[in-house]
């Protein structure tokens, strides 16, 4: 996370407190998440996953909280472009002082599908505890790693906000099953590079539980930290495993 006032884990939190205020329960997701386990990233944007039934009400919400502006050309923002390497913000804004830097909305279906559908639990909790046990408060030092030279910005210093956030092994899953779900797309490719980091900035660090994962991700992702067997046969693989049909793998949706 930058030093910038309006980029810092305050001013994430407000935006969290934004929507959670307008009763739209969220998650934290993209590059924040991955700053918050520990992954270095250039990338600043915020973004978070919501219900798909509270779009409506969340793009509201989050297009009054201080400090952003309305995206000043959708046709044409890099945020929303067809050939970015990551799955587009289904909303998004920009903040007032830096354009290049957006705050989004990303839809449970199409993120952390595979989880029980958010609902008011994570609405304000005051603890962990308080939490599903597959999230956790980003500012709970018991599951988010201190900041550390050359690892991303970790635990959030403050709990005057609730900010949920998923666990590690929950990150993981999320990307093994966007890898294989979007084979052949370029969000597919990103998911395989983003298991990568997991492993190399999470995992070995040693802030991620791979037994937590349920199976047959398990297994898979034991095979894949061995490298006993070609990318692709690993990945059709866990396709096969996850009852994910195999598609052309020259197709591409855009993302």
């Amino acid at each position: 996370m930058s030093s910038i006032p309006n980029r810092s884990q305050l001013f994430v939190a407000s935006l969290a407190r934004g929507l959670n205020t307008a009763q739209v329960p969220c998650v934290l997701w993209g590059h924040c998440l991955l700053g918050l386990h520990g992954v270095p990233s250039i990338v600043a944007s915020i973004d978070f996953v919501i219900p798909d039934d509270c779009l409506e009400a969340g793009a509201r919400a989050l297009a009054q909280c201080d400090g952003l502006v309305p995206c000043p050309d959708p046709s044409s923002c890099p945020a929303t472009s067809k050939g970015r390497h990551t799955q587009p913000p289904i909303f998004h804004a920009h903040l007032d002082d830096n354009l290049e830097v957006t705050a989004g909305l990303y839809l449970q279906s199409d993120t952390l599908w595979f989880l029980p559908p958010l609902d008011h639990s994570v609405l304000f909790p005051s603890s962990s505890l308080d939490l599903p046990p597959y999230f956790a408060l980003a500012s709970d030092p018991t599951v988010f790693p201190p900041w550390r030279p050359g690892r991303g910005a970790g635990v959030f210093k403050s709990a005057a906000d609730a900010v949920v956030a998923p666990r590690s092994h929950i990150l993981l899953e999320a990307y093994m099953r966007i890898h294989a779900r979007d084979q052949g797309k370029r969000v597919g490719s990103f998911g395989i590079a983003m298991i990568a980091y997991m492993q190399l900035y999470v995992d070995a660090d040693g802030f991620l539980d791979a037994d937590l994962l349920p199976e047959p991700l398990k297994t898979s992702y034991k095979e894949l930290q061995e490298d006993k067997k070609p990318m692709r046969q690993w990945m059709l693989e866990l396709k096969a495993a996850l009852g994910v049909a195999e598609e052309d793998p020259q197709s591409d949706d855009g993302y």
